[in-house]
């Protein structure tokens, strides 16, 4: 692929082959991904860009949390559903998309498991039982997950006008859904006060729950066939 180099480095016996995405592409992809484009061809273009990279290098790399937020933009574009979208090229926030002429800013953030290193697991083609009890243990994980990123969040300074949209990537089947929305409104009450308005993305859907410090629930889907 023309976008990485691979570099070897030998160990003893052992041989380490290391995949790093070049800064001339990362330069390119942001530039690419910083002009406003259709909704659809956005998630197209961040899903390509995505699947070109290993998981060690995707995670593991330094410099790449544009394209997570990228990632965090094509689903929320879509879900509302927006006109256009793109990366804001300053440090902050993160993201806009276009509805009927109108932009809405948002920062764009991402809630796991307290030290996971994804970058240090393998890439595995292959499906692995995943037991109920680590269902449950992802579930646990939330609320903690939550109060930590939405906590960062409000040690930094934003216009008004900015919305939050959390990732949160403890997926659990479905299995708690009903459960959990009270434990996603109860750990993004924080971000009311400083966000214009609070969405979280959890197992395929994306939420609202804050809009103008109030509670305002809504939800719409972002999954869709191709994604599986």
């Amino acid at each position: 692929m023309g976008d990485r180099v691979e570099i070897t480095v030998t160990a003893g016996a052992k041989i380490a082959s290391v995949v790093r995405v070049q800064k001339t592409t990362l330069r390119a992809w942001k530039a690419e991904l910083s002009r406003w484009t259709t909704t659809d061809e956005f998630r197209v273009r961040i899903d390509q860009i995505a699947q070109t990279i290993p998981r060690s290098t995707f995670f593991g790399q330094g410099g790449l949390a544009f394209l997570r937020d990228a990632w965090v933009a094509s689903r929320v574009a879509c879900a509302l559903p927006s006109d256009m979208v793109r990366l804001v090229p300053s440090e902050r926030p993160d993201f806009e998309i276009q509805i009927d002429g109108q932009i809405q800013q948002f920062e764009a953030t991402e809630a796991d498991i307290e030290g996971r290193r994804r970058g240090d697991e393998a890439d595995d083609p292959h499906p692995r039982p995943d037991p109920v009890e680590a269902w449950r243990r992802r579930f646990e994980a939330i609320p903690a997950s939550l109060d930590r990123v939405v906590a960062k969040k409000l040690k930094k300074d934003y216009l008004a006008e900015v919305s939050l949209a959390i990732y949160v990537n403890l997926g659990c089947y479905g299995a708690y859904v009903e459960e959990g929305l009270p434990i996603l409104r109860e750990h993004t009450a924080p971000a009311r006060t400083k966000f214009k308005r609070v969405f979280v993305l959890w197992e395929g859907c994306l939420y609202k729950f804050w809009e103008d410090g109030e509670y305002r629930f809504d939800k719409w889907q972002y999954v869709r066939p191709e994604d599986f």
